[in-house]
């Protein structure tokens, strides 16, 4: 009668392990993910369509490629700089190539998978035009752009920016300014 009542209760033990809930299975440390956060870095590749604002119609539209590089100190905030190399022809063939070299700060919203990155860089670029080169040229540009971020390593988009190009002369020469305006598809690889 003991066997039988242990095995008995043996059984009962090992069914309730069965039955038993899995709650505890979960750990919860209230920790909640960001796409991106402080220490976060991204590298971009950027083809920009170049479209001029001020020089009528002596200047058709280009072509440029963008790397930069960003580092977030913030879930919102990043800086970094870019290269930019661009080309255009004016009607006689001439052609303008510029090169910006610049720094700046992103602020940056997201929902969900999007992320709206909103961008002030502040440099310096070189010119050459007609086999004439100009350096430096105070360089301002501002962007605005949407994301989807693809997986944890990549995000795709497309943006546009506003870029302005003022030569540095000397005192007796006049400054021109070039104004353009930029339509480009994006990739970036976070890391």
């Amino acid at each position: 009668m003991k066997r039988i009542l242990s095995i008995l209760l043996t059984l009962c033990l090992c069914s309730m392990a069965v039955f038993a809930d899995e709650q505890g299975d979960e750990y919860d440390d209230g920790y909640v993910y960001q796409q991106n956060g402080a220490g976060d870095r991204f590298l971009k590749i950027e083809l920009d369509g170049l479209f001029p604002l001020n020089f009528g119609d002596s200047l058709k539209p280009g072509f440029g490629v963008n790397l930069g590089y960003y580092k977030f100190f913030s879930d919102k905030f990043a800086v970094g700089g870019e290269v930019m190399v661009t080309n255009s022809f004016s009607i006689g063939n001439k052609a303008l190539f510029m090169i910006p070299l610049t720094g700046g700060i992103i602020f940056q919203p997201s929902a969900g998978k999007f992320e709206f990155p909103l961008l002030l860089n502040v440099g310096l670029a070189t010119e050459t035009w007609a086999n004439m080169s100009y350096w430096p040229a105070l360089t301002f540009k501002a962007s605005a752009g949407v994301y989807y971020r693809f997986s944890e390593s990549w995000s795709f988009g497309a943006s546009t920016s506003f870029m302005s190009i003022t030569e540095l002369f000397a005192k007796n020469q006049k400054q021109q300014t070039g104004m353009f305006v930029t339509g480009a598809l994006n990739a970036r690889y976070h890391f």
